[in-house]
């Protein structure tokens, strides 16, 4: 890798940390508002939610090893493409997430 992909693996970094952020303060947040909705402690999908923690990372540093040999454009259309996954999967995680909500 060349220094030019050191830093383009860093500036696009910057929005995986964007995608860790939000998950975190899904994990700490919404179980703290299923209490305040008055929803069983156990209906608080933590797979989901420790599944938005981790795949942001797990994606990204699976892009960066397998891209790492490639010329600076397709190294680049590959993390890119690994954030476009991430935000893929993360949405779902949301849906999944808030839509468990059941009040009855």
């Amino acid at each position: 890798m060349t220094r030019t992909h050191v830093g383009v693996a860093a500036l696009l970094s910057l929005v995986v940390g964007w995608f860790v952020f939000d998950a975190v303060s899904s994990l700490v947040g919404l179980p703290a508002y299923y209490a305040l909705l008055g929803v069983d402690p156990a209906n608080v999908p933590w797979v989901a939610l420790w599944a938005g923690v981790i795949v942001p990372v797990v994606f990204y540093a699976v892009a960066v090893i397998v891209a790492r040999r490639l010329s600076l454009t397709r190294f680049t259309l590959v993390l890119i493409v690994a954030l476009a996954a991430t935000a893929t999967v993360r949405l779902s995680l949301i849906a999944l997430a808030t839509g468990s909500i059941t009040l009855f």
